[in-house]
């Protein structure tokens, strides 16, 4: 499940509050409560979308539940988490040195920043190379677990496929009431028209939506490219060898500095839909 839009949704707010020049209301009572429901809301998505998906198994869902909480703490175990924020603290570290030893927009401080996102991204792969096999076992006792909880016999797979398909859709509709009810109570917090400001919403949609499919474009080529990279390695060198996998390591490090530059294109544009955005908002009239 893709969760670029729910990000893409609290994005849009916080961009919402700077443009009425107000980021303080984003920690007032009303804003608060208004977040405070929104996770709520989506917890209960999430629940409701596991239970929904224990039953098209014909699986207790208590049952799972708990083979769900031992995957957890299975994940936790391996200390791959631990070492992503470890990787994630360095690269903070590294560009706000980047910030402080040079100047802001200059092309010193963007080359020392790409490259603290490099050695990040090195950071996470050797992690995942490092507990990778850890974690594959969690995700193996987990479905021998989540096995149990149900008959010998497995379902028809046909129609355990149409009834998961089922409580996805419901789930995505779920989140989007989630948004929606959110958004209307943001608004009102905001004291803005909440038709008026959606517009603006659906407009900025309009705005992102080429530039969206153009960077998904890019960043398929950068990915095809990378995969045919790494075919290339496995071709030459021997499994297992230093050099393939110095090899496959230099076509992972391509291929992000690919997407990494795909992205920095794609932003000024961004920042027009958002300018855009803004504009609108501080024409809406106040609520009604």
């Amino acid at each position: 499940m893709k969760i670029r839009s729910s990000v893409r949704s609290f994005g849009t707010l916080v961009t919402l509050f700077a443009a009425l020049g107000a980021r303080a209301a984003w920690a007032s009572p009303c804003t608060q409560d208004a977040r405070g429901e929104f996770k709520d809301c989506k917890a209960g998505c999430v629940e409701d979308y596991q239970v929904a998906k224990d039953a098209c198994l014909d699986r207790d869902h208590q049952c799972v539940e708990l083979c769900r909480a031992k995957r957890e703490d299975c994940r936790e175990a391996t200390g791959i988490d631990q070492a992503f924020a470890a990787c994630e603290a360095t690269l903070e570290s590294a560009k706000q040195n980047c910030r402080d030893q040079h100047p802001a927009g200059s092309d010193d401080r963007d080359r020392c920043i790409d490259q603290a996102q490099v050695v990040a991204f090195q950071c996470r792969d050797t992690a995942r190379e490092q507990f990778g096999p850890a974690l594959k076992q969690c995700r193996r006792d987990f479905r021998v677990c989540a096995r149990g909880c149900g008959p010998p016999e497995q379902p028809d797979p046909i129609g355990v496929a149409q009834c998961k398909d089922t409580a996805k859709q419901n789930f995505r509709i779920c989140n989007a009431n989630c948004r929606e009810d959110f958004q209307v109570a943001v608004d009102a917090c905001l004291n803005r028209d909440h038709a008026c400001v959606e517009q603006c919403r659906a407009d900025r949609e309009s705005c992102r939506q080429p530039i969206e499919d153009r960077l998904d474009s890019d960043i398929a080529a950068c990915n095809a490219r990378r995969d045919s990279d790494i075919q290339n390695c496995k071709n030459i060198f021997a499994d297992g060898s230093p050099e393939q996998e110095q090899c496959i390591d230099d076509a992972q490090v391509q291929a992000f500095e690919c997407r990494d530059q795909a992205r920095e294109n794609a932003r000024p544009d961004f920042e027009i839909c958002r300018g855009r955005f803004r504009d609108c908002v501080q024409a809406c009239p106040p609520a009604s």
